[in-house]
This record gives C-alpha cells, structure tokens and sequence, in this order.
C-alpha cells in the first residue's frame, strides 16, 4: 500500500509484467540457478585446488561418541507432539528423525573413520534402503498414481544435484553410490506395483506379485551371469574404477557390492507397507485393552522384541566386517523390523518425534554427497574422502564447527534449491514433461560435444 509499493507495480505493468527482459515468474528460478553455480564452483575449490588445506583424519570414539550425545540432547531439546490424533505408526516426521539420526551418525562415521562401527551402518543403509520400499509403496498401493510427471520429479529428487558434482568433479556417478542405488530400487519398485496394478487391491494376488518380484531379484543377483549380462550394457551409468583399489579389475564390482548387500530389504519394505493397515489394526487393539492388559500385552511385546534383537546382535551383528557382509542381505531386515516396533509401542512414542533430527532426515541426500567434498576432501578424481577440509590449521574443534556449519547450511540451501528448480524443469503435465526432457537432453549432449571441442582446442 505504500507509495514505492504502487510505484513499483506501475513500472511492473508497463513493462508486461517483466524484469531486465524476462518474465517475473522465472526470475526464481534463475536466482536458484545462479546460486547453484557458485556452490558449485565453491565444492570444486574446496576439493580440487589448493585454496584451502587438508589434515589426516583423527579417528576418536570419545569425540564422536560425545558428538552424537551432544545431537541426542539437542535433539530432545526439539521435542515436538503431533498431537493426539496422530497415533499412526512410522509417520513421516517419524521416519525423517529415523533418517536424521542415523545419518549423523552416517558423516561422523567417516569423519572420525570409525572402522569399528562399519556393521551398524550397513544396517543404517539397509534402513534407507527399507524405506525405498516402504515410502514408494505405500504411495503406489494407496493413490495408484504412476503418472510421469509425479516419477520423473521423484528421479529429479534424486540426481539432480548429483548429475552436476559428478560434472563438475569428473567423477563416476558410482563414487556417490547410494543415489544409483536408491534409483535403481525406486524404479523396481515402480514397475512392481505398475505391473497388474489392476490386482494391487487384491491381497493373494499382490503377495504374490512380491514372490516374483523377489524370485527374479535371486536370479538377478544369485545366478552366475545374469548380473553382468543386464548391466553391462549401463556401463557409463554403473561403472567404476576406483583409483584406491585397482586389484578390482570388473569396473562393475563396485554397483555388485554395494546393491548387493540390500538386495532384498526393499522388498520387506513393499511387504511392511502392504501389512500397515494390520500392524495399526493390532496397535489399536492392544490400546483397547484394560489396564493391567494392555501394560502386560507391551510387555510381553516388548520382551519378544527385545529378545530378538539380542539374538540377531549375538548372532550375527558381533561377526567380523568380512563375515558380517556375508550375512547381511538376509538378516538387516531384523533389527529394522525390531526399531519400527520398539518406536511404536505406545501412542505417546508414536505421537511425539525430535524435530531436530527430522528436519536433518530431510537433506540426507545433500549431507551425504557434499560431505565428500566440502566437509573433507577426496584424493582426486572418483576418489574418496580420506582428508579433512582444513580452514584453521591447529584449531581441530573450530575448524570441525566452522566448516560443518558451512556444510550444513550448504545442504539446506541446495536441498530447496532443488526443489525451486524441480518446480521449473519439470512441468505437471506428460507431454511438457517429454518436451522438457528432450531439450534438456538435447542440451546436455550440446554441452557434452562443446567442452569436447574446447578441450581437444586446448591441448
């Protein structure tokens, strides 16, 4: 209502609703794109010149354990209820705080090179892994909705950020390996549900659409061949040629591993979305029992849980790395099964969630991949984190906060540039969304040839 207010819309419309040229509504998403270009430019300094130092890791338990105790009290501090009408188990503020936490304790791990713990966080990317499966159903299985537009924003989600520091890095998209490998499940997925999905709403039928789906992941991963002989032909996508590890001659032993070791748990995890409605029939159940019941029915829960997370821990969880890997592919389903049980055992635990880490869970993407590069520093191409970034030589604890609250808001700022530019890129519509895709292809094998040209001019 002020007067500069009204000016300013005077000038507005007798330019056509337009700023320097260019229709207001895009102007956004330029600044969003303008923005990303410098953080861009600002990991390549952090990791490829020598602007910055680097230090050697310094591998301490008491730091990390006295830093995920510091995030456990701040995260209490956030505590938040989502009041009493939410008691439905593994709400997404629930599962974003299951996401943040553990990957705090994901970046920390590498940050302090805690070999020690490397079986628990096999277990935290099964859960990742888990929700896949549980998150991508649930929505297929209630909505039906398998529309482009909606998948080809959950693939932007994805590889946005990563198609552009793999550019930028020269690095394979392998290096970043949960991003293939949270694809490539999020598309069998897909496709399990899209396959009949006219049965999906039939219990026997859709149980047994999840039985092939994990016969022909057996063949995929468990008949000699089979493996090589689909992905071969992905070579660009799935390669990688670690420079740490030449004695790994198959460039496709790296995508064999890592998707291997979770090849099952995101079919627990379609099958613990498909028995929700169950597994909230049961908790509403016990709820409705007497007092001296319902305290004896937890317990009793509680227990059987219990019980069988010790026996997993005992059994299979205390082996040796090598050993333990062995195991893990049919086994990480138990202490995921067990959380998800403990977390919603009572109302209350269900209605309330830390805030803190759920805010963390929702940029786990962004943490995971800028860590390697603006967090600590690689050895070069395709290599991985094995230094610290370095910005107060001799000062380890201010350099560890001044750089990590760098690298977290960083993570903030691209997890919504992502989002403001998805909201640009990628229209509502299928046929805009082929259109898009096809110029955006089209300019990424412009730019592909013209930096081909340039480099082959320079040298």
């Amino acid at each position: 209502g002020s007067a500069a207010d009204a000016a300013a819309s005077d000038a507005v419309g007798a330019h056509g609703d337009k700023a320097l040229g260019l229709p207001l509504a895009q102007l956004p998403a330029l600044r969003a794109a303008a923005e990303f270009v410098l953080i861009m430019a600002y990991i390549y300094v952090c990791d490829r010149k020598d602007v910055f130092s680097q230090g050697p890791k310094v591998h301490s338990r008491t730091s990390s354990g006295l830093l995920c105790l510091g995030s456990l009290l701040a995260g209490l501090c956030t505590l938040r209820d989502a009041g009493a009408e939410a008691t439905k188990p593994l709400q997404r503020d629930q599962t974003e705080e299951w996401k943040g936490w553990m990957q705090i304790m994901f970046v920390l791990y590498h940050y302090f090179a805690e070999a020690e713990i490397y079986n628990a966080i096999r277990i935290y990317i099964a859960a990742y892994v888990w929700m896949t499966g549980f998150g991508n159903f649930s929505y297929y299985y209630i909505r039906q909705d398998f529309s482009l537009p909606r998948f080809a924003q959950m693939m932007w989600r994805l590889n946005f950020f990563v198609f552009f520091v793999c550019v930028t890095m020269n690095n394979e998209y392998m290096l970043y390996y949960i991003c293939p490998m949270h694809t490539f499940f999020t598309w069998l997925v897909f496709f399990s549900c899209y396959a009949f999905n006219k049965y999906n709403s039939h219990t026997i039928l859709c149980l047994v659409k999840m039985l092939v789906t994990l016969l022909l992941t057996v063949v995929l991963y468990d008949v000699n061949g089979v493996f090589n002989a689909v992905f071969r032909h992905l070579g660009p996508l799935f390669e990688f040629h670690d420079p740490l590890h030449p004695e790994f001659t198959d460039p496709l032993h790296e995508w064999y591993f890592r998707s291997s070791l979770d090849r099952f748990v995101w079919i627990f995890g379609m099958l613990c979305a498909f028995m929700f409605p169950w597994f909230d029939q049961k908790l509403n159940m016990l709820e409705q029992l007497d007092g001296g019941a319902r305290v004896g029915a937890r317990l009793a829960v509680l227990g059987a849980t219990l019980a069988l997370g010790v026996w997993w821990a005992a059994e299979f969880f205390a082996l040796p790395k090598y050993q333990y890997n062995q195991v893990h592919p049919f086994t990480s389903w138990i202490p995921i099964l067990c959380w998800c049980v403990l977390r919603n055992l009572s109302p209350t635990l269900r209605r309330w969630h830390m805030h803190l880490f759920a805010y963390c869970g929702k940029v786990t993407l962004e943490t995971y991949i800028l860590q390697v590069h603006s967090w600590m520093r690689s050895t070069g191409l395709n290599g991985s984190p094995k230094f610290l970034l370095v910005w107060l030589p001799g000062w380890f604890w201010l350099n560890f906060a001044v750089v990590s609250a760098v690298y977290l808001f960083l993570s903030v700022r691209v997890f919504k540039l992502t989002v403001i530019l998805r909201d640009a890129c990628v229209p509502r519509e299928t046929g805009a969304v082929i259109r898009s895709a096809g110029v955006g292809a089209s300019a990424v094998i412009g730019f592909f040839y013209a930096g081909v040209l340039i480099k082959g001019q320079l040298s």
